[in-house]
């Protein structure tokens, strides 16, 4: 496979993925959007009853925690950022769930021990040549990966704005930073079959406030804020969004909740 391919492999704007979230972990379990429901169902049904699930690039537990009443087996959220895992550990309580602190190529589990594994919001952060060959090493044959991604819908007035605004005010950052083909490349893998894209289009209905709360949680607004004064991004949504808000003052943004998987032969 061409090196083209995995155009994207990580953001440049940062050299550690330990520390990406620091500071942000409770808006970020807070704010973020959730995976919609119909989606996680369709993956289940796809694949056999598992034992054992392992969510990789799990941050604050948010897809973690909703396969755990899904499934009959162990579920195991990993992640590089120590402050993500604490989050996800106080939210999740004793809930039953395990919790890894590494990152992909340095998995602490046994070889072909894993029935599926996850990685949601996460695979751009992800060195990819390395992380399926982890997939190879550690799931059972017919294992499944599935990558999920929450995205914006493009060219809606909302999501326009925010990425327009994105653009301006943080360095490095274009709104195609997550343009990659999922599928193409698990199709190119050398031992996958049977790949799937399944994609849930949802309206996230929220207040400006709110939304803005969610703004707060993303890396790119860290970096805005290292860049600007303080006020200038929440003035800079302020003006962008806000002739776009309902009469209610609410702010309806299109959503995809995008899930491409595949079998491990």
């Amino acid at each position: 496979m061409s090196e083209q391919t995995y155009s994207n492999i990580c953001s440049d704007r940062w050299a550690d993925p330990r520390v990406i979230f620091d500071g942000l972990t409770d808006d970020y379990d807070r704010y973020r959007p959730r995976y919609a429901e119909v989606s996680l169902k369709r993956l289940l049904k796809r694949t056999r009853a598992t034992d054992c699930v392992l969510d990789l690039g799990c941050g604050t537990g948010i897809l973690t925690r909703a396969f755990k009443p899904l499934v009959n087996g162990l579920v195991v959220g990993a992640d590089p950022g120590s402050d993500m895992l604490e989050q996800a550990a106080v939210v999740s309580g004793s809930d039953g769930l395990m919790w890894l602190n590494c990152r992909a190529g340095k998995l602490s589990v046994t070889d072909h021990s894993l029935d599926r594994m996850t990685a949601a919001q996460a695979a751009h952060w992800l060195d990819r040549p390395v992380f399926y060959d982890e997939c190879s090493l550690t799931l059972r044959p017919g294992g499944t990966l599935a990558i999920l991604y929450n995205n914006r819908v493009r060219g809606e007035p909302v999501c326009e704005a925010h990425e327009t605004v994105l653009e301006t005010y943080t360095p490095g950052y274009t709104r195609e930073d997550r343009d990659f083909d999922v599928a193409m490349e698990l199709s190119c893998l050398h031992d996958t079959s049977d790949v799937l894209v399944d994609r849930e289009v949802w309206d996230w209905t929220l207040t400006f406030e709110k939304f803005i709360d969610y703004v707060r949680s993303t890396s790119h607004y860290k970096i805005a804020c290292q860049e600007r004064s303080e006020d200038a991004a929440p003035k800079a949504y302020a003006d962008a969004l806000g002739p776009l808000a309902q009469d209610d003052g609410t702010l309806n943004v299109p959503y995809e909740t995008i899930v491409t998987s595949a079998k491990f032969d």
